[in-house]
């Protein structure tokens, strides 16, 4: 049945829960308050302060029911923007050059960050064309550059990064096997 619902209906549940919690933990609050201050219960709260350890048990309890509620309401919408997300990195990877997806899918082996240097070493890859795939990626907002000396360090981009390592075509394995080519 909850798997039927619009996701503005899914949202409107769960936002009635998180409500409902909340004024669950607000009314413990209170009692708490009342109890340790010595103060008189309100008519409408005296079962509230009599049983206030064991309401604190109670909403501890449905603070981990509303939280497994929480993820089972909003589970389909997180994974439909992930597959968009998938999709998205491997649209992006389609447009690349051969050269660029090679330093991209270089860049994601290494975690993001590498430097040109490691990008010439590329097969079928010279310093000259490394460089010029290295501005064209930066042009494209790919890739960001930082001087560091005589060596240009290469970080892709935050959003880029995520995008493709949750699910581009490049695979993220053996960044060790690439160290040792180099060493």
């Amino acid at each position: 049945m909850i798997r039927n619902m619009k996701f503005n209906q899914r949202l409107l549940m769960a936002i009635a829960l998180l409500c409902g919690f909340a004024l669950l933990v607000l009314a413990m609050l209170m009692s708490y308050i009342y109890v340790t201050n010595g103060l008189n219960a309100p008519p409408f709260m005296v079962a509230l302060f009599q049983y206030h350890f064991e309401l604190m048990i109670v909403v501890s309890v449905l603070g981990i029911v509303v939280g497994a509620a929480m993820y089972f309401l909003m589970h389909e919408q997180v994974a439909e923007k992930t597959r968009e997300a998938k999709g998205n990195a491997k649209l992006l990877l389609t447009f690349l050059s051969a050269e660029e997806r090679a330093v991209v899918e270089l860049l994601l082996k290494s975690e993001g960050h590498t430097t040109q240097a490691q990008a010439s070493k590329l097969e079928d890859m010279t310093r000259l064309k490394a460089h010029r795939t290295v501005l064209r990626l930066a042009d494209k907002k790919i890739v960001r550059i930082e001087k560091l000396g005589k060596t240009n360090q290469l970080w892709l981009a935050g959003s880029i990064y995520d995008a493709l390592r949750n699910g581009g075509e490049a695979k993220k394995e053996e960044p060790a096997a690439d160290m040792k080519k180099e060493g």
